[in-house]
């Protein structure tokens, strides 16, 4: 009986070592399911970001959908997050199109326990738990401003060819643009023609630029703060035989851009990496179902290969977590970028 008795007890000490070494090598997100949406599908740009929640899934273990409509339409993202609400998704990850069209349906989700976090382009704090962005608005609107500013010689007629009327992020930056504009010396020589908007789409950023040449022909820069229209743009300047008159900037993806950096119609033009971004809105995401972590301003994450990620206050009075990169591509540096975006 004793030599059983010591058997049976060897045996519950090795199952409860089993069972501590299993809980070690459990990856966080095991069992987790998100759901990801963003802009608009077929966008390369929101391609990128979901490889960067696949690094992120493989790494914690979770399962993830992700989705965008076609239009690129506020309602077509409500039935999205409708439908992941309904499959009991444990948070959503949403670049919204109208930052105030969403939160009705994501206040829906919070009250069913569902965390949301925007990426990309914020929900308005009152719908979100969290934002995750790139870097602060403010500098990512400056950085194209100076940009453009210095391709055109410090003076001249400027121009912003810009996504939906509603974009959030867009509106954002370019209010930071407008504010300096007016506002700080440096730019007293630059003359503002405004903004038009190419909703995304590429034959209509082409056409409101084409338009826009033809109403302001002593037009020197343009800036395009979104990475669908900025190849449009610079097409149209291309074929308008514009190339040594006018410069373009904006946020883009080095792979569309390369044939317009090597003719010279961009000196240079700017993103933050989105598989970054979606690999640390992954790992924010799996952190607050888990409840390490509420994104409450000084809540901090830890994702490998990044430092210091601290959620600090924004000034739409929610929170957001900054990931502080923001890369140029040039002559010298486009082909080096080529592959990643």
């Amino acid at each position: 009986m004793k030599k059983l008795f010591a058997i049976l007890l060897a045996l519950a000490m090795v199952l409860s070592l089993s069972a501590i070494a299993c809980a070690d090598d459990a990856k966080a997100g095991e069992g987790l399911y998100i759901g990801v949406v963003y802009k608009q599908s077929g966008n390369p740009y929101f391609q990128a970001g979901v490889t960067g929640f696949e690094k992120a899934a493989e790494e914690l273990g979770f399962t993830f959908e992700h989705d965008g409509p076609e239009d690129g339409s506020n309602d077509g993202q409500i039935r999205i997050i409708q439908n992941y609400i309904d499959k009991g998704v444990d948070a959503l990850c949403v670049s919204a199109n109208d930052a105030d069209g969403l939160v009705d349906i994501l206040n829906e989700a919070r009250e069913e326990g569902i965390k949301v976090l925007s990426w990309d382009a914020p929900v308005a704090a009152e719908g979100r738990d969290l934002d995750v962005e790139p870097a602060s608005a403010k500098e990512i609107g400056l950085q194209q401003l100076r940009s453009i500013v210095e391709s055109i010689g410090g003076a001249g007629k400027i121009a912003i060819v810009s996504a939906g009327a509603t974009a959030p992020n867009q509106n954002l930056w370019i209010s930071f643009i407008e504010e300096a504009l007016e506002n700080d010396e440096a730019y007293k020589d630059i003359e503002y023609a405004g903004v038009v908007y190419g909703d995304d789409e590429y034959q209509k950023s082409y056409d409101v630029t084409l338009a826009l040449l033809k109403a302001n022909p002593d037009i020197k820069g343009l800036i395009v703060p979104t990475t669908n229209g900025a190849p449009a743009v610079a097409k149209c300047v291309q074929d308008e035989g514009l190339a040594d008159q006018i410069k373009v900037t904006g946020l883009t993806l080095a792979s569309d851009m390369k044939e317009y950096i090597m003719a010279g119609i961009c000196d240079a033009t700017y993103l933050w990496n989105p598989i970054e971004l979606g690999y640390v809105c992954g790992y924010a995401a799996v952190a607050m179902i888990n409840g390490e972590a509420t994104g409450a301003v000084g809540d901090t994450f830890t994702v490998p290969e990044f430092e210091g990620l601290e959620v600090v206050e924004k000034d739409d009075g929610g929170t957001v977590l900054f990931l502080n990169k923001l890369n140029a591509f040039t002559k010298d540096t486009v082909d080096a970028w080529i592959d990643i975006l």
